[in-house]
């Protein structure tokens, strides 16, 4: 698939929270912290992908309630939710460069802004920027 095409199926969707898909009025994107929005957005859902398989490598660990015919990922259960006080459509608290890029946790010579997975010790979402932990 060309980069046209991918974009014409995800405007927005693919890059959230670095682009705001138009079915979500009223919610403005955050700067990437790499300046790269392609790259950005794809290391977070590489993060979200990578947690899924370790935790749940046969697709068959994780459920949402005693039906199993819906199963929810450590990482789906956090859909959209980077910071502290997330949820809904608020992404949760997080930190802010000065640059006015948004991100979560640091790399080498990298920012990053990663989704948040279920942490079922807390029984709640936690990330690397929790302010409660």
């Amino acid at each position: 698939m060309n980069a046209g095409n991918s974009a014409k199926l995800c405007p927005g969707v693919c890059a959230y929270p670095f682009a705001v898909p138009n079915f979500m009025p009223g919610l403005r994107s955050v700067k990437s912290p790499n300046d790269d929005v392609g790259v950005d957005g794809m290391i977070s859902v590489i993060a979200h992908e990578l947690a899924e398989v370790a935790t749940n490598p046969l697709d068959n660990a994780w459920f949402a309630g005693p039906d199993p015919v819906f199963p929810v990922e450590i990482a789906d259960l956090c859909e959209g939710i980077y910071g502290t006080g997330g949820g809904g459509s608020y992404t949760g608290q997080m930190l802010n460069g000065v640059d006015g890029a948004t991100y979560n946790m640091h790399g080498i010579r990298r920012r990053f802004l990663v989704q948040w997975v279920w942490n079922h010790m807390v029984n709640y979402c936690t990330g690397p920027n929790a302010l409660d932990q």
